[in-house]
């Protein structure tokens, strides 16, 4: 950089010695210099622009889609230098998962809530329907509702919504549809889901052992 200062520097001396002196081809040639000079020094243009970059973030599956990501992948583009980047699918590539890396804590804060949530209310709907114990160890309908529940009741662990009861497969429905949005992929939901099986689940082992 201060070669090239020193250079124009130098051609900018000459240029005003000629037109002092009248000599009006060799501050043509001079000129010339100059303006060659200038086009050596500007900084380059990435070979690619908006158009390409917006391109390459519309393959991503919420661009364009969820608001707060795109806006969030709108405003890290601001920040990002086009000419560290040889293409634009590596602007984009390097973009979207500086989106995905900011939103990740809070989808994790989202499900931890909702599996808060779930046992909560699981645990409260345990207290509303007490067990009723008989003085007496003669059969009964406490029998018979007994072992229509156990009947009923899934045996191992529940690896997929349909091994759950119907209650608690409502129940999972429910706060999925509350806490992941629609537009989200369909592996946060599947993630969700296979989450709140496994509190489900837990609870429904401590229930069995009280």
């Amino acid at each position: 950089m201060m070669m090239r200062e020193q250079a124009r520097a130098g051609l900018q001396t000459q240029l005003d010695a000629a037109v002092t002196n009248g000599d009006t081809a060799a501050a043509t040639k001079i000129a010339e210099d100059i303006a060659k000079l200038a086009v050596q020094s500007a900084p380059k243009a990435p070979p690619y622009g908006d158009v390409e970059i917006r391109a390459e973030l519309e393959k991503a599956p919420w661009f364009g889609i969820d608001p707060k990501k795109s806006a969030k992948a709108v405003e890290f583009g601001k920040t990002m230098n086009p000419k560290k980047f040889a293409t634009a699918e590596a602007f984009a590539v390097a973009l979207i998962k500086a989106v995905d890396e900011e939103f990740k804590p809070a989808a994790a804060e989202v499900e931890e809530e909702a599996e808060t949530e779930t046992e909560e209310e699981a645990e409260t709907e345990g207290e509303k329907k007490p067990v009723k114990k008989r003085a007496t160890d003669a059969p009964g309908e406490g029998d018979a509702l007994g072992n229509r529940t156990a009947t009923n009741r899934r045996t191992g662990p529940w690896t997929k919504l349909t091994d759950a009861p119907a209650d608690v497969q409502k129940e999972i429905k429910r706060t999925a549809d509350k806490f992941v949005s629609s537009t989200a992929p369909k592996e946060q939901r599947e993630k969700f889901i296979a989450h709140a099986l496994e509190s489900h689940y837990a609870t429904h082992l401590r229930k069995g052992k009280k």
